[in-house]
């Protein structure tokens, strides 16, 4: 089986297209305390307690807590919001949203984020994004320091992720594996998904919240993590990470949004 990295020179630019979004709400959001009490996540948003994590051999640290969606964004969801739908299995309302580049993502996140603030649902200091690499691996793991969040055997992994070894060369509807400690679902498998920091190798060294390096021109790639259904399981480890161009889309990578004050 080939590595995620073979087939990334074959994505193409996505062109962005906006419309209102139409997204659920989550009736008992249970918001952290202070200016967030008048908060409404949207519906299937997880809250992710602060804490640390092993990277290698140094700690790092998420001093907030955030959401997290508890499912990968939908073919239907981008379609409602974006007015369109890149994937390469397409017409599959309720599979992972596919070959979306890191800007339309991105771009997805801004109008939920515009839309849920006109209608009062979203105050002024939270914004919904993509998850930063930390943010995204802390989750994936939930408290685990196994190479998957269910453990360390590949084995084990038909229960909890669709990847070359079970998929049937396509993508499946979201949920439909057992999910990690912390309810989230195809963090393993399904499809990569977009992180929001540039790739770089990681700093030897502990970290407080880190958003990775920052882009003073030398960085070309973004993140994305989780492996997709066309690769192994063994590529797709919470640790496990490849990179593309912001511009570039495939058909195995999609992504999940995080809500977080700015």
């Amino acid at each position: 089986m080939k590595s995620p990295m073979h087939h990334i020179a074959v994505a193409g630019a996505l062109a962005l297209v906006a419309t209102a979004t139409g997204c659920n709400r989550d009736a008992n959001p249970n918001p952290p305390t202070g200016p967030a009490q008048t908060l409404v996540p949207l519906t299937n948003m997880v809250r992710i307690p602060a804490g640390t994590f092993q990277r290698i051999r140094y700690p790092v640290t998420l001093t907030r807590d955030f959401w997290m969606g508890r499912y990968e964004v939908t073919q239907g969801e981008f379609q409602r919001v974006m007015g369109t739908n890149p994937s390469h299995f397409a017409g599959l309302s309720n599979h992972p949203v596919e070959k979306v580049s890191f800007i339309a993502a991105s771009n997805y996140c801004v109008r939920v984020t515009q839309a849920e603030r006109e209608q009062g649902r979203l105050p002024a200091p939270f914004e919904y994004r993509l998850p930063t690499e930390a943010e995204w691996e802390y989750a994936c793991r939930a408290g685990n320091t196994n190479r998957f969040h269910f453990g360390h055997d590949v084995a084990e992994g038909d229960a909890y992720a669709w990847t070359a070894e079970n998929c049937e060369a396509t993508t499946h509807p979201v949920g439909l594996k057992k999910p990690n400690a912390w309810g989230l679902h195809d963090m393993h498998g399904n499809v990569w998904e977009w992180c929001s920091d540039w790739f770089e190798p990681y700093p030897p060294k502990a970290l407080t919240d880190p958003t990775g390096p920052a882009n003073v021109g030398t960085n070309k790639y973004k993140v994305f993590k989780g492996g997709g259904w066309n690769q192994d399981l063994v590529y797709g480890g919470a640790s496990s990470r490849f990179m593309m161009a912001p511009s570039n889309s495939i058909h195995f990578v999609g992504f999940r949004m995080v809500l977080a004050p700015r």
